[in-house]
């Protein structure tokens, strides 16, 4: 009987931490701008598109390249954008590396969990 409940509250728990850890695009994209605010609208804008762009190219297949070509020659624009790419894109890759260092029991990886994780050719 115990072992009925300690499993029926694991599995409770577990389960809660699964739905916590999923962030809607929405606000990770928010929680990337942080501190973006006081910077000019275009460049605002430029850091949003190239945040984006980032988070695809580190693997979130929630977000998708994003450059508007009318702004793209606009110094504040190019600036945010290449600004936005490379950190939203060092932070998803980091985030992916944590992820997989801990997806393994004794130094054996789970099979059922492969390792996902982008890797670029500069170290972090």
């Amino acid at each position: 009987m115990k072992l009925c409940r300690y499993i029926v509250v694991t599995l409770a728990l577990s389960s809660g931490l699964i739905g916590c850890a999923s962030v809607p695009p929405a606000e990770q994209l928010q929680r990337e701008m942080a501190g973006v605010d006081n910077s000019s609208p275009t460049f605002a804008q430029g850091y949003a598109d190239g945040c984006q762009s980032g988070l695809s190219a580190g693997g979130d297949s929630r977000f998708v390249y994003v450059k508007d070509l009318n702004q793209a020659n606009q110094a504040d624009y190019k600036l945010g954008w290449e600004d936005g790419f490379r950190i939203c894109q060092s932070r998803q890759v980091q985030r992916n590396n944590a992820r997989n260092s801990s997806d393994s029991f004794g130094g054996l990886p789970f099979p059922g969990f492969p390792r996902t994780g982008v890797t670029i050719g500069v170290q972090l």
